[in-house]
């Protein structure tokens, strides 16, 4: 049990320029969210994409989400409409490394291309620091997931390492890449 993590509200949102983060609920999981997940160019690059998603999955997911000491999982809220648009998760936070993976997803491909992922990476991340006091942020991303490349670039975060033919796609394996930053890196997408 990560005691200094478990106990901590973070029931706020999480306040950027066009989007917030707030805790995830069971709520958010609806048809919509369903349909996000089973969307082949949504879940191109998630783990998702290997079973086909229902509410009863998503929501079992989310409620383990809740129930974990060690992870945190936002819904990502576009501020002008207050429509949930996709979810940032952190963790598993290690408390004695204090660091943790962050991962992300717009589901809403009207939202793509707007800046939405990495002002909610950045917030993310900010609560890592300054709210968890990790010492580390990480994230892996699949080598074709150019997006998702450039938006931790923008942030500051460093390509650490490649790990070889670690992601089956398609009929293809394919590398992952490991990216971090140090709260002194991260960089405004502002």
């Amino acid at each position: 049990m990560v005691s200094w993590v478990k106990n901590l509200n973070y029931d706020a949102a999480l306040k950027g320029k066009s989007i917030l983060l707030r805790s995830i609920t069971l709520a958010d999981c609806n048809d919509k969210y369903v349909d996000w997940l089973n969307d082949n160019e949504v879940n191109e690059y998630l783990e998702s994409r290997l079973s086909v998603q229902t509410k009863e999955s998503i929501s079992q997911f989310v409620s383990s989400m809740i129930k974990s000491d060690d992870n945190y999982m936002f819904a990502i809220i576009y501020k002008e409409t207050d429509e949930h648009i996709g979810n940032i998760k952190i963790g598993p936070v290690h408390s004695v490394y204090k660091h943790a993976f962050v991962g992300y997803l717009i589901g809403n491909k009207n939202y793509w291309g707007k800046g939405f992922a990495s002002e909610a990476v950045y917030l993310a991340s900010k609560f890592c620091f300054d709210t968890l006091k990790l010492h580390k942020v990480n994230a892996g991303v699949i080598d074709q997931n150019i997006g998702s490349i450039k938006v931790l670039e923008k942030l500051g975060f460093q390509k650490e390492g490649c790990i070889r033919d670690d992601v089956l796609l398609g009929n293809k394996y394919i590398d992952v890449y490991k990216y971090g930053v140090f709260e002194t890196e991260l960089v405004s997408p502002y």
